[in-house]
């Protein structure tokens, strides 16, 4: 996958936790709308990381079989390790690989599996160098009435609210060049990729994650997982590249500004909207 960083150290870990916890009151409304009144559901997690969040996701009794798919070998051992059991099954895979469908076809015969009812992509077209390929590769394996299931940045729809410096727009500018976050708008444009792939119905059901007032966990939540960690990513970046004027140029700025946009963010009056584009679709008919 194009220039994605794999993070294993425990600050990663934990922020992978706080993104899940927070994303987890708007995504699960959606699945159980998705689970109701069904049984035996096939559900394909691409980009399961360690395993962890797929079970959460993904423990409903109307569902009987995941498979995740992780780039990360360590990763995809780890969570196989973990949680792998007659539901859940972990696998390394590339899902730009030109045999990618060959391979995923192999493992739904081993595991016995005609179609997928879900197939879930939670922030991996943006790390992807061809969003339209893996559309186009994967359609094929979701069922007729089965769901496609996104989540992706649109930094072009975050707000703050208060931000007389401009510091979100400046944080933003930042992140859209570090090699590190790939490609922040992606949610901006998927809804009209889908139709080019082969997908209809789509039903966008959130555009952002918001926090307002005196909801300061949450406002804490939107900050360790938007904004922490740009700073580990310029240090790894400035690591590569010591002499890099424009790397420099951004460790100087968090310096100055990171805990000046985290108070302004967390303080009582201010309001932050972050751009996420959570969304539903069908493929559409042969």
């Amino acid at each position: 996958m194009q220039n994605q960083l794999v993070f294993q150290e425990k600050t990663e870990m934990e922020r992978l936790r706080v993104q899940n916890n927070l994303l987890a009151c708007y995504e699960t409304p959606v699945f159980n709308q998705i689970f109701s009144g069904r049984q035996n559901l096939a559900v394909l997690d691409i980009g399961c990381n360690d395993g962890m969040k797929t079970v959460e996701r993904f423990s409903s009794e109307a569902v009987s079989r995941v498979i995740g798919l992780e780039y990360n070998e360590k990763l995809a051992t780890k969570a196989q390790q973990s949680y792998g059991d007659e539901k859940f099954s972990f696998y390394a895979f590339d899902v730009e690989a030109e045999d990618f469908a060959e391979k995923l076809r192999t493992i739904m015969k081993t595991e016995q599996i005609d179609g997928f009812d879900v197939i879930y992509l939670s922030f991996v077209l943006m790390h992807l160098g061809d969003v339209n390929k893996l559309l186009v590769s994967i359609r094929p394996f979701l069922k007729t009435e089965g769901k496609l299931f996104i989540i992706e940045a649109n930094d072009s729809a975050s707000y703050l609210s208060h931000d007389k410096q401009g510091l979100l727009g400046e944080f933003l500018k930042i992140l859209k060049k570090d090699k590190y976050s790939g490609n922040r708008e992606v949610g901006a444009s998927i809804c009209s990729i889908l139709p080019e792939c082969g997908y209809e119905n789509i039903c966008v059901w959130h555009d952002c994650v918001s926090a307002s007032g005196r909801e300061r966990e949450k406002k804490k939540a939107i900050f360790t997982t938007f904004f922490s960690y740009l700073s580990e990513d310029v240090l790894l970046l400035l690591e590569s590249e010591p002499e890099n004027e424009e790397y420099k140029s951004w460790a100087e700025w968090l310096e100055c500004n990171y805990k000046t946009l985290k108070r302004l963010i967390q303080q009582k009056k201010s309001t932050i909207s972050m751009g996420i584009k959570i969304l539903t679709c069908t493929k559409g008919g042969e």
